[in-house]
């Protein structure tokens, strides 16, 4: 069998996507020694390959010009005449979108989240436009799709009522490690934010819910980690002029042993995000031990379950509320939860996806349905 993947987001692998994409080409890379996979993409990617199955496969075009050309572009106008050139069986498009152009091979798609039909106005015009055209032309394409969330799925179902549900494989995200003790009585006093400083990640309610309990006596360290993000003016002004700005740092980038310590060493972790497809920074959080105050009625109350508090991230005061609560249970809040905990981790790993993924594959190859006649 041999598998065509675009993988031109890990160009910029710091990315959602691009941590979802290597993470699962690791796996794949470790559990499959007898497929062939063929790795495209418009641009040098700086990706470690360690199984001699794999293989990239970067494409500059013929002209100077096509080295510029815009991934999208690429993807609807090249990428199909290289998966017939590989004679690739199937393709796999991580990215929401597929290349449309007649193709023999069968095709999955991951869908990670709908932003574009719940918070278009949190998104770039150009992303936006690419979801709702050859994003949804992609899904009605798609031979299988993999949602990476039970919420995703239903959010599938919600804005394709018509599909084929058995066409619908759910194939999660996760992490590559078990979880680490608990250390109950080490005194953690900051929280942590992850994620990019831009209006769906929700930044600026989590500052006000800060003012409020700095009004109130409650000084709290913030440390942020991950770029500032699109469009993020309001939430660089607001914090700019805030009371607390001095108790905030914003820290950016950071490796991934950094950001083990920075989960490790902190009091909660603060995800008020309005709207994820999966959250990985909640399954990270609890793999180090760390609490996680998160939204209500969104997909990380499906991965956190009950090791986690929730508050209505629209409302500053229902934040500042879940973490007043937290600091008054935080030296017990582990207290009959860290099987739970254990479980969750369990649950979600890089290796089990991948192997879902395989499984996927396989079902579609055409040896499967050679031995299937």
């Amino acid at each position: 069998m041999r598998v065509g993947i675009d993988i031109k987001c890990l160009r910029y692998n710091h990315s959602g996507i691009g941590r979802y994409l290597s993470s699962l080409l690791d796996s794949l890379q470790q559990i499959d020694k007898v497929n062939e996979y063929f790795l495209f993409s418009p641009h040098d990617i700086q990706y470690s390959i360690t199984n001699t199955h794999f293989h990239l496969c970067p494409y500059y075009g013929r002209f100077a010009f096509q080295k510029n050309i815009p991934g999208i572009l690429w993807q609807q106008i090249t990428l199909p005449q290289l998966l017939e050139k590989h004679n690739i069986d199937i393709f796999w498009g991580p990215e929401q979108t597929l290349p449309l152009g007649k193709s023999c091979c069968k095709t999955v798609l991951t869908i990670h989240d709908f932003v574009y039909k719940r918070y278009p106005e949190t998104m770039q015009k150009t992303v936006r436009w690419i979801n709702n055209h050859i994003g949804e032309k992609s899904i009605k394409a798609a031979h299988i799709i993999a949602v990476n969330s039970e919420f995703t799925k239903t959010e599938l179902l919600h804005f394709h009522p018509d599909i084929d549900k058995n066409k619908i494989e759910v194939v999660p995200c996760g992490i590559s490690s078990t979880p680490l003790p608990l250390s109950p009585n080490q005194q953690k006093n900051g929280l942590l934010f992850v994620g990019n400083l831009e209006p769906r990640k929700n930044f600026g309610n989590l500052v006000k819910a800060l003012e409020i309990l700095h009004q109130k006596g409650i000084s709290l360290p913030l440390t942020v980690v991950g770029p500032k993000g699109w469009k993020n003016n309001s939430e660089s002004t607001l914090l700019q002029k805030s009371t607390i700005s001095k108790n905030i740092q914003h820290v950016g980038f950071v490796s991934d042993e950094e950001l083990k310590s920075l989960y490790i060493n902190s009091a909660a972790l603060v995800f008020p995000s309005l709207y994820e497809g999966f959250g990985i920074p909640v399954l990270e959080s609890l793999n180090y031990g760390t609490p996680v105050l998160t939204t209500k009625g969104s997909v990380m109350e499906e991965i956190v379950q009950d090791c986690g508090m929730y508050f209505d991230a629209r409302d500053p005061e229902s934040i500042a509320h879940i973490i007043e609560s937290f600091l008054s249970v935080q030296q017990n809040f582990w207290q009959g939860k860290d099987d739970k905990r254990q479980a969750i981790i369990e649950k979600y790993q890089w290796k089990k996806s991948a192997e879902h993924l395989l499984k996927i594959f396989e079902h579609l190859s055409p040896s499967h349905h050679e031995v299937a006649v």
